[in-house]
């Protein structure tokens, strides 16, 4: 069953142009912009299911020099 999240990032200071870049080039996201508030960006996922959402999320997102925090929010429409 096919899901779909938004990652919510904060980036370390200078970071978010670099962090925004490498995510764009991930499999599987969608899009990916820079927003105002407690975070600094979001990210538009789509994966065919939670444990390869999860997989894209630990071992894609997290791994990037810059992110310091993620927040992830499923979509239940």
């Amino acid at each position: 069953m096919t899901v779909y999240a938004y990652v919510l990032l904060r980036c370390r200071m200078g970071k978010l142009k670099d962090v925004l870049s490498q995510v764009q080039k991930i499999e599987n996201v969608k899009a990916a912009y820079p927003v105002t508030g407690r975070f600094d960006a979001v990210v538009e996922i789509e994966a065919e299911d939670v444990r390869k959402l999860s997989s894209l999320i630990i071992e894609h997102i997290h791994v990037i020099e810059g992110v310091e925090r993620t927040e992830t929010l499923l979509s239940v429409g």
